[in-house]
């Protein structure tokens, strides 16, 4: 039976990505390419007149997203848009200032649920802390009634949950919020490049 080897599996994936992905070997960038016929198809059809700056096109976020994924987390990333029309600097500025606006009110609404969630969990901590307390000290009271030893299991188990609910936030949640914090913070670093398509 043949052994399995990690190595290389990660090797093997790491080659068909490259084949999928521009990949800078001195830099260890990947590149995702993406082809524009118009500028218009970058922006959002919903953009108010107002704005300064329009709205990335929600589909194109979803897009990067999508192939920040399957690029290896901490490899740097690097965006090039391939243009159809004339080539319009004005547009490409509008461009990447849309991206990096998008990416920075993203990154603090993330930052903000971190926030949130330590908070939440500072608060299931002491609720645990209160409960199971109250747990040690009816254990000094003699149950003489299965109201007592009802109210005294109660509280253990109460305060067990509490406490298990505010470590699980602690790792799990937390650990999924960073990591995409982490993701919209590479592509705030991204450079991004615009070349004609001809």
């Amino acid at each position: 039976m043949k052994r399995f080897n990690w190595n290389t599996r990660r090797r093997v994936a790491l080659e068909y990505l490259r084949s999928i992905y521009r990949y800078d070997p001195t830099t260890e960038t990947y590149t995702i390419d993406i082809r524009l016929p118009d500028y218009a198809n970058a922006f959002s059809q919903w953009a108010h007149a107002w704005e300064e700056v329009p709205e990335v096109n929600p589909g194109l976020v979803q897009y990067l997203k999508e192939c920040s994924d399957d690029i290896p987390f901490r490899a740097p990333l690097r965006i090039v848009f391939g243009i159809d029309d004339p080539r319009d600097q004005a547009l490409e500025a509008q461009l990447i200032t849309s991206i990096r606006k998008y990416f920075r009110y993203e990154l603090f609404i993330e930052r903000r649920r971190i926030r949130r969630l330590l908070q939440r969990v500072l608060q299931y901590a002491t609720i645990a802390i209160g409960v199971l307390t109250g747990g040690i000290l009816l254990e000094t009271v003699q149950p003489q009634s299965l109201l007592l030893m009802v109210l005294h299991q109660g509280l253990y188990v109460g305060g067990w949950v509490f406490l298990w609910e505010a470590i699980h936030q602690f790792t799990f949640q937390q650990a999924t919020l960073r990591r995409t914090v982490s993701d919209y913070e590479r592509f705030l670093r991204a450079e991004i490049v615009f070349e004609s398509s001809e």
